[in-house]
């Protein structure tokens, strides 16, 4: 049975993998729900074989990696390779980081501690951020089967308690998903997913094959139209939260609809060899569409789209046929040895460019060189701030407060940078409502406003803070949010071109961002300091390079210490200094390019 292919549901694996390739290329909204119709078809024909009982636990977990893990390490090995010759350090280090992850089977958990937001735009320059599904695939493996373990300790009805016990959990974890208001917790974890594995579970339990026509074919067909609607369909009707849940019941519709769907069109021959490869497909989708967004960036062509889809079917294909298929047929004590060899090799190699910063030659446009490397230094400028957050204790000193996020402390580095620092006592906070706080509030000549996202319901919120610790609101100054593009990559990929240094991005966000950016300087006035004003040029284009041609922003976001020394020259610090009354305005527009 467990070698029994069933056409129909390697139709829906066909479009459930069509839909999560068009999303992540950016046509289909909720593509992503693709994801939630394998989770069900998984919990279906991996119950249909345990129930079978011919494999014990370990050799079940271990077909299963040797099932999953050769694409992966395949994938792995490629992707580490392009990196090498690709990626910023930054960026390369957290590819070797998903690597381990992934080789691990644990990329969900990696995602849901760092990215921690799956619809973040970074995830689109990730070559392997889809493996968190994969990961969450077998950690069910891991823990499913140990249902059927503890079922048959009931030695009367053990099917009875197996149902109960995979029934009960569904419950609880579908009352999980509607209660949790973690969202990375929701999205990446086994626990709030359950009840899809489990929904596809119940139904191999529970049904009967050969009660046949248990729905009308009208009615299988209606719900095989509505689960294309709920993929297809871009609406705001249907909350997100409740749309996975109706494509989890409607995709359990159509599984008991075996007769109905064996027909030319749901059972298509075509569309069923999509499906019989949908998991090379899966895996190398993202890896082709996240180096192309990388290394050449901007949208899809009618042209490079088609492109895509070919080389995405030609590899996934030859990646099925070589591996999957040519595997299974040499599953043996090679095939188990080389498969680890492979393994420790790849994941000792990611592991080591990650301990390494992602650094393997010299960038000199950040200042990084292969001498001078070391684990996090990708990330330890912009932490500098966090050795601010202390209270103020030079009285001969200007006090200057910062709250923020990762922007606050980019902003605390570019006070540092200035050549105002040694007149200034610098404290930084990322929570205003702290009790510890107060003192810092009581004392603060200015506060700064500088965070991600920034909001004019935060900045009130400060002003309240002001106003209860004797401080007039008009001591704080909004420091505007900063944009560099979504990431750098295709702009390091022009490296050898004489007009690298002249390369300009957009904001991420584009004109809308920038709009936005106009529109609260205007709502703060003086208040408002413009850092985006500094970097952008007349025709709505931000620069990347200093004049000395280093790099702004490592990631789009966050300021290299070149960065902040940039900002640092060009922000007029004395209007801070001056005493209350006197006006001059933000910023030396005459060193603005």
């Amino acid at each position: 049975m467990g070698a029994q292919r069933f056409a129909y549901l390697d139709v829906l694996k066909a479009i459930a993998v069509i839909a999560v390739v068009l999303y992540h290329v950016g046509f289909l909204k909720y593509g992503y729900l693709g994801v939630d119709i394998f989770l069900v078809i998984a919990g279906f024909l991996t119950t249909k074989s345990l129930a079978d009982g011919k494999k014990g636990y370990l050799p079940f977990f271990f077909s299963r990696v040797i099932r999953l893990l050769p694409v992966l390490l395949v994938a792995g090995v490629a992707v580490m390779l392009l990196g090498w010759f690709t990626m910023l350090p930054d960026d390369y280090e957290n590819l070797a980081e998903s690597v381990v992850a992934t080789d691990v089977f644990g990329n969900n958990i990696l995602s849901a501690i760092t990215t921690k937001d799956y619809w973040n735009i970074a995830n689109d320059y990730k070559p392997l951020m889809h493996t968190w599904y994969v990961g969450l695939l077998m950690q069910f493996y891991i823990v499913y089967p140990l249902l059927f373990y503890i079922a048959k300790q009931d030695k009367t009805t053990p099917q009875r308690t197996l149902v109960t016990v995979v029934a009960s959990l569904a419950v609880l974890s579908l009352l999980w998903y509607f209660s949790c208001s973690n969202e990375a917790s929701r999205f990446y974890y086994l626990p709030a997913r359950f009840f899809e594995f489990a929904a596809g579970g119940i139904i191999a339990l529970a049904y009967n094959p050969s009660r046949k026509g248990l729905f009308h074919p009208s009615f299988s067909f209606l719900c095989y139209v509505l689960l294309l609607a709920l993929l297809i369909v871009g609406d705001e009707l249907i909350p997100a939260v409740v749309r996975l849940p109706l494509v989890v019941a409607l995709c359990c519709v159509l599984i008991l609809s075996a007769d109905s769907l064996s027909n030319l069109l749901t059972s298509n021959a075509v569309l069923a060899n999509i499906g019989v490869a949908s998991y090379s497909i899966y895996v190398w989708h993202q890896v082709l569409l996240a180096f192309y967004r990388y290394i050449i960036g901007g949208p899809f062509t009618v042209w490079t789209f088609l492109l895509y889809i070919m080389a995405v079917g030609v590899i996934s294909w030859g990646s099925y046929r070589l591996i999957e298929q040519g595997l299974s047929r040499m599953i043996g004590k090679r095939v188990v040895v080389a498969t680890f060899v492979i393994w420790l090799l790849l994941t000792g190699f990611a592991g080591y460019v990650y301990m390494n910063a992602g650094v393997v030659r010299d960038v000199p446009e950040l200042g990084i060189s292969v001498q001078n490397r070391h684990h996090r230094m990708n990330a330890e400028y912009t932490d500098c701030g966090y050795q601010y957050d202390r209270p103020f204790v030079h009285k001969d000193k200007v006090h200057w407060l910062v709250f923020g996020d990762s922007f606050g402390r980019d902003f605390v580095n570019m006070i540092q940078e200035s050549d105002i620092a040694d007149q200034v006592e610098v404290s930084y906070t990322d929570d205003y409502s702290k009790p510890t706080n107060q003192e810092r509030f009581e004392m603060a000549d200015r506060i700064f406003v500088s965070t991600r996202g920034l909001r004019t319901r935060l900045v009130s919120a400060v002003e309240m803070q002001c106003w209860n610790h004797g401080l007039s609101p008009d001591k704080i100054v909004v420091v505007g949010a900063k944009s560099f593009g979504v990431n750098n990559g295709h702009i390091y990929a022009n490296r050898r071109k004489p007009d690298y240094f002249d390369q300009r991005v957009e904001a991420e966000g584009g004109a809308r961002f920038l709009d936005r950016n106009s529109r609260l300087r205007e709502f703060y006035g003086e208040r408002f300091l413009d850092l985006m004003a500094m970097v952008t040029d007349n025709t709505g284009h931000i620069r990347v390079f200093t004049p000395d041609h280093h790099f702004i922003s490592a990631d789009g976001k966050h300021l290299t210490r070149y960065g902040a020394k940039y900002f640092a020259e060009r922000i007029n610090w004395n209007k801070y200094l001056l005493a209350e009354g006197e006006n001059t305005d933000f910023t030396d527009y005459s060193l603005i390019p």
